[in-house]
Formats: structure tokens, C-alpha cells, sequence
């Protein structure tokens, strides 16, 4: 463990101080990016990362439902429903925003279209994840379902919370309107302006540009640096795994600058929000041994609370 952590704590510096570098300049020339790389027009490269690029984190939800539904026997076959339950409820939640965030990002996008990748996509990576995680302890697999499953969530709740109230106004609006004074930077949340143009019959959604969802949900791609905790064969492809993510990352990123959707401080700032919570939630439940720990203890040591039900209701009769 004192090896991946060095390895986690070197990625982490340098992703940190290049999004940092980013965003200062991001701060600085953030419409001038935008007007050169912002064509005026969609293109169908922007429209299917627009449908798709937001998978990796509610791919990284249902595949963590699969693993929790194969090992739930060997955490406590006393959990066994309530683990069921939960690794089922996982898998539909992570398929359901999937096929929800295509068609809403996309509008002529067919819902069948949607759901066949979606479905096709969950099992390709379900397979993947469960050969390579055959040989790992089931304390190993629950660390890595526990991880996944809390920064994929929390980073996409963190976000549209972020969003929401912030108001920012998207390049596609002020290019449309002709009026460059509907830009704002970064650090000035929409307020009047927002209203101004909520007012003027503005779609919401067009005032959601701080910070980009859809980098923040990509950037989960990322979360492949724990793979090698769960196969020795790729204990020296710790590095690959994290760049394969950053790729992605990358490529999504950009694609929404160039649709025109977000600014460079949008993507980036999203970047940031998902490396807080991904060490946050890397500290928890790999390196803080006393939170794991108490929760596999309660897991694998306890009772499920249907178990105490049942005894206590065959003790009354």
C-alpha cells in the first residue's frame, strides 16, 4: 500500500499543479479560447461525447453494483438480500443516468440507441472488472466498490450543486446573442444576469456553464489507477491506467469547449472537484484503516438488520 500511495500522491501533485496552471489561465484568456475553438456550430465528434462522455462515472456505479453482487456471499452470507438489493439498486442507477444524461444531452439521439450502448458498454466493462478482480481478497474488491461508488457520486452531486445557483452563462448563448457582455468570469456567479435573462425566456440550462458536469463525470475515467490493487498483473501499469483515463478526460474536456457548452475554467475547475473527492475518497477507504475498518467489521461481523428482525420475530411466536 505504501507504494501505491507514493505513486497516487506523484499523479495527484502533477495533475493538481497543471490544472492549477489551467485554470490561472483559463482566468486570463478564457473568451479568447473559446472564440478560437468554438466553430459557431455543433459537430457530430462533440455530439457523441456530449451522449457518452459522461459514462465513466455511472459506468463506475454499475460495475460496482456487479463486484458487490458477486462477492456479497463472501463479505456475510447473513447480508446476503440487503447486499442483493443494493448491488441490483446500483446497477440500475448507474444505467438509468446513463441512458437519462445521453437523451438529455442529445435530444435526437434514439432512446433504444442510448440504452443498447449503455447496456452493451456495462457488461463489456463488468466482465473486464470481475477477471480482473477474480484473484483479489474480498476486503480488496469492497475497498475498490466503496471508492468508486462514493467519488462517482459525490463529485456529480457536488457539481450540479456548484452549477445550479452559479448561473454562468455558455459561449453557444453569448455567440447566438451577439453580446459578449453576457460573458462573466469564473469567480462571479451569475446573479443579476441570470435573472435578467431567465426573465427573457433563456432556457435554464444555457446558464450552467461553471463547472462542466460532463468533464466531472469523465474525469471518473481516472479512477483506473486503483485497478491494480485488484490484480497483481497490473501492479506495473499504474501509470497507463491513469493516463488511459486522462485521455479521456482530455478528449471530453475539449470536445465541450468546442461545442461551446463550457469555458476552459469549467472543465478545469470540474477536474479540480473530482481530485478533491477522489483523495478524499482514496483517503477513507484506503489509507484511513480505522473507517474501512469499521465498516467491514459491521459488515462481515454483524447481523443484518433483516437477520435481527426475523430472530426477534421467531422469538415472539
Amino acid at each position: 500500500m505504501k507504494r501505491y500511495k507514493r505513486l497516487w500522491l506523484s499523479h495527484a501533485r502533477i495533475l493538481f499543479a497543471v490544472l492549477i496552471l489551467m485554470m490561472v489561465a483559463g482566468s486570463i484568456w478564457d473568451l479568447p479560447i473559446s472564440r478560437a475553438l468554438y466553430p459557431g456550430h455543433e459537430s457530430s465528434i462533440g455530439q457523441f461525447f456530449a451522449a457518452f462522455g459522461e459514462q465513466p462515472a455511472f459506468l463506475a456505479i454499475s460495475c460496482a453494483g456487479v463486484l458487490l453482487l458477486l462477492r456479497r456471499r463472501s463479505i456475510n452470507p447473513g447480508w446476503n438480500t440487503l447486499l442483493a438489493f443494493s448491488g441490483g439498486a446500483l446497477i440500475l442507477f448507474g444505467i438509468v443516468m446513463n441512458v437519462h444524461e445521453a437523451v438529455d444531452n442529445v435530444a435526437q439521439l434514439p432512446l433504444w440507441v442510448a440504452a443498447l450502448v449503455t447496456v452493451f458498454m456495462t457488461l463489456v466493462c463488468s466482465v473486464l472488472l470481475a477477471v480482473v478482480s477474480r484473484e483479489a481478497s474480498t476486503k480488496t474488491v469492497l475497498r475498490f466498490i466503496l471508492t468508486v461508488t462514493f467519488v462517482a457520486i459525490v463529485t456529480a452531486l457536488l457539481i450540479n450543486i456548484i452549477k445550479i445557483p452559479w448561473g454562468r452563462v455558455r459561449m453557444r448563448l453569448i455567440v447566438q446573442a451577439g453580446n459578449e457582455s453576457y460573458f462573466t468570469p469564473w469567480w462571479q456567479a451569475g446573479g443579476t444576469l441570470k435573472r435578467q435573462l431567465l426573465a427573457e425566456g433563456v432556457a435554464k440550462s444555457e446558464l450552467r456553464s461553471f463547472p462542466s458536469e460532463h468533464t466531472a463525470c469523465a474525469a471518473c475515467a481516472m479512477l483506473m489507477i486503483l485497478l491494480p490493487t485488484l490484480s497483481k498483473r497490473l501492479q506495473k501499469r499504474t501509470t497507463l491506467c491513469f493516463l488511459l483515463g486522462c485521455v479521456w478526460t482530455i478528449a471530453v474536456a475539449l470536445s465541450r469547449i468546442c461545442m461551446g457548452a463550457h469555458f476552459l475554467t469549467d472543465v478545469t475547475a470540474a477536474a479540480l472537484v473530482f481530485l478533491g473527492v477522489a483523495a478524499l475518497g482514496i483517503w477513507l477507504f484506503y489509507l484511513n484503516p480505522r473507517v474501512f475498518g469499521r465498516i467491514w467489521n459491521f459488515l462481515a461481523a454483524r447481523q443484518s438488520p433483516l437477520q435481527t428482525m426475523m430472530k426477534k420475530t421467531d422469538e415472539g411466536e
